[in-house]
């Protein structure tokens, strides 16, 4: 049985890695986001398109299902915030510090209170309304950075506020998701002070975790540079997954870890060499990430004769993406003094993703929303997933990239590698 799951997961992620990597490859070359084209490839091989129909006497060739193949896909979502990381020092996160903080609150807030009152003012009692206004609040920041990595565009400030705010915000999803999960478990009312409680304990830790590592991975990297580059290698590597499996065990989510450890290793002597390996080995595990949550996504829970599902939906997306607008735009456009990047910030906090999933699935196993509320949160999910990206290259398309110039505060050298099916990959990001 074991042999059997192993080679299961071996022949699905060969195929997953292959197709994403491909369609990516063709959407990259048509200048959309070569995520989409990973998503995409999720979508046509999962259970509910044509993956059910590639199969050996009867067996599935593809199963999404497997722990292992989930495994490889948690480990790319850890690598693409990691990577993400690399891109910003702690003196560069400082700089944002505030700014990211307001941006992440308040793009929190206005996301579950928007989805909270549209769903009870459509009929949908206190607990389903809750799990919407929840699954709004918190950003995919996985497809936002690695969307900006594609762009070239890591470096402006406008991507500097955007990943730390998707920061603040995740951590943000990820207390209120704990609140929802308590009220659905115990079926008892939950007081303003246990919310601020729960909510500011996440935070203190992330913060606190977050200078730790800049305290003293930088060290461990400086002193393991003295030797082989693999040496280098091995301890970035167990920076990341350390960083990460601290955070879960804190309560947090693991990217947030995974973020706080690039971030730290960005101010290291040896940022290049790491960047460039990081780069290699997120061809196999990022394309995994994305396959798997296109693959999530069931068409057929969308064909319906209840009208009022499809008044729900559409009404979800809008609260999706004007919220996000309102919340995150209207507050970055202030700290940059410019509505134009303020618009950018917005557009790129509005994709939803890890943190929205947990949420739906967490209540529908625990029977708290219906299997059509279930549905729309999951469309709204992969909606405002696909068109985040594009809506955030349009904003940039007739934008100019600058050189970036080295100046005495910069800590990270001139070289940005970006995502491997990025056609102009040997561009030089914009300055800051």
């Amino acid at each position: 049985m074991a042999i059997d799951a192993v080679l299961t997961a071996t022949v699905t992620i060969c195929i997953l890695v292959f197709s994403a990597k491909v369609l990516g490859e063709v959407f990259a070359w048509r200048k959309i986001p070569s995520v989409l084209g990973e998503l995409l490839a999720g979508m046509l091989l999962g259970p509910a398109a044509f993956g059910s129909f590639i199969a050996i006497n009867g067996t599935p060739l593809i199963q999404i299902n497997n722990d292992i193949v989930r495994a490889f896909g948690e480990i790319g979502g850890i690598l693409i915030l990691f990577v993400a990381g690399l891109e910003m020092t702690f003196k560069d996160f400082r700089k944002v510090g505030l700014a990211g903080f307001v941006i992440g609150a308040v793009g929190v807030i206005v996301p579950f209170v928007m989805g909270y009152g549209v769903s009870l003012a459509l009929g949908y009692s206190t607990i389903a309304s809750l799990v919407v206004g929840a699954a709004l609040v918190a950003t995919s920041i996985s497809i936002t950075a690695l969307v900006l990595q594609e762009l070239n565009r890591t470096r402006t400030e406008e991507s500097k506020m955007m990943i730390s705010a998707a920061v603040v915000d995740d951590v943000l999803g990820l207390a209120i998701l704990g609140v929802i999960v308590t009220f659905i478990s115990t079926s008892t009312p939950i007081t303003p002070i246990s919310v601020m409680l729960v909510i500011s304990t996440s935070l203190a830790l992330w913060l606190a975790m977050t200078v730790f590592a800049a305290l003293v991975v930088p060290r461990i990297i400086n002193w393991t540079s003295k030797g082989s580059e693999a040496t280098v290698e091995a301890a970035a590597t167990a920076s990341c997954f350390g960083a990460s499996a601290l955070a879960a065990y804190l309560g947090l989510s693991p990217i947030v870890g995974a973020f706080a450890a690039g971030m730290a290793i960005a101010s290291s002597n040896t940022i290049e060499k790491i960047r460039d390996y990081t780069k290699k080995i997120s061809v196999i595990f990022s394309p995994v990430f994305f396959a798997l949550a296109g693959a999530q996504f069931d068409i057929r829970s969308f064909i319906t004769t209840d009208w009022f599902f499809y008044v729900f939906f559409i009404a979800l997306v809008i609260v999706a993406v004007t919220s996000k607008m309102i919340g995150c735009g209207l507050p970055a456009a202030y700290f940059l003094k410019d509505r134009a990047k303020g618009n950018k910030v917005g557009i790129g906090m509005t994709s939803r993703g890890e943190v929205g999933l947990i949420v739906a699935g967490v209540a529908i196993t625990a029977g708290a929303i219906s299997q059509s509320t279930y549905a729309a949160i999951l469309g709204m999910i992969m909606i405002t997933t696909l068109i985040a990206p594009l809506l955030l290259r349009r904003a940039y398309d007739n934008e100019p990239i600058e050189e970036h110039v080295p100046t005495d505060e910069a800590d990270a050298p001139d070289y940005i590698p970006t995502y491997p099916l990025n056609p102009s990959g040997s561009d030089k990001d914009s300055a800051s």
